[in-house]
């Protein structure tokens, strides 16, 4: 009891306690509004805009041109085919380019609109194992290769001259003679475009022109240029 009259005493003459600092008082954020995207409504007078994307355009790709094979000098099929029509042919080449190089083969390939693949000059093997002469593989081709001989039957040839019309390099029709006797279609020789000399056994109406080995061969069979008989 002393003590708790000592302890007020001592606080008398320090004088009062001081008053306990009141709490910082909590200030809250004010609240934000919240701002809505406008709506946009579509109308006659204010349609919504629509995002069209641009055609992307491609560059144009160009072909390379093709090369045709050049013609055989001093050849010309236009100048030729001319002299044929007005009869004036006289000794110049016929307008078939009759000629048995590779480039005279792809010529003639090209003007009569033909693809075909052609090997080389000379004698050569087919796929097959059989062998042909010259650049093109064919019947005639295979079969000059084998030893057969060219020849036109004339009992049975009607001197038509289509054989003439296809390559008068290899084939030959006469005019008749004044007694009237007919003149038949002939060989001339064995060589030749063998191209041209199929497309005469093709077209011939009465298939009269064969390929015949040489023990075949009749004194009516033309067979020009074949000396083994």
């Amino acid at each position: 009891m002393f003590r708790d009259r000592l302890k007020k005493r001592l606080k008398r003459a320090l004088g009062r306690e001081a008053p306990a600092p009141a709490p910082a008082p909590v200030v809250k954020p004010a609240p934000q509004p919240v701002v809505q995207p406008p709506v946009v409504e579509a109308s006659d007078s204010a349609p919504l805009l629509k995002v069209v994307e641009a055609p992307v355009e491609e560059a144009p790709v160009e072909e390379a041109p093709v090369e045709e094979a050049p013609a055989p000098a001093g050849f010309s099929f236009a100048a030729l085919a001319a002299q044929a029509a007005t009869g004036d042919l006289g000794d110049a080449r016929h307008a078939d380019q009759s000629g048995t190089d590779i480039e005279a083969y792809r010529e003639r390939a090209r003007v009569n609109g033909r693809e075909v693949d052609l090997a080389s000059e000379g004698r050569n093997v087919a796929a097959d194992g059989v062998e042909f002469i010259g650049p093109v593989d064919n019947e005639s081709s295979r079969a000059a290769a084998s030893g057969e001989v060219l020849a036109i039957d004339q009992e049975e040839c009607i001197s038509c001259g289509t054989c003439v019309e296809q390559t008068e390099d290899v084939f030959f029709l006469g005019e008749d003679d004044k007694q009237g006797e007919e003149i038949k279609a002939e060989v001339l020789k064995q060589e030749g475009p063998m191209d041209l000399i199929q497309d005469a056994i093709d077209a011939c109406p009465v298939t009269c022109i064969h390929w015949l080995d040489g023990q075949e061969l009749e004194e009516h069979h033309s067979h020009g240029g074949f000396e083994g008989k």
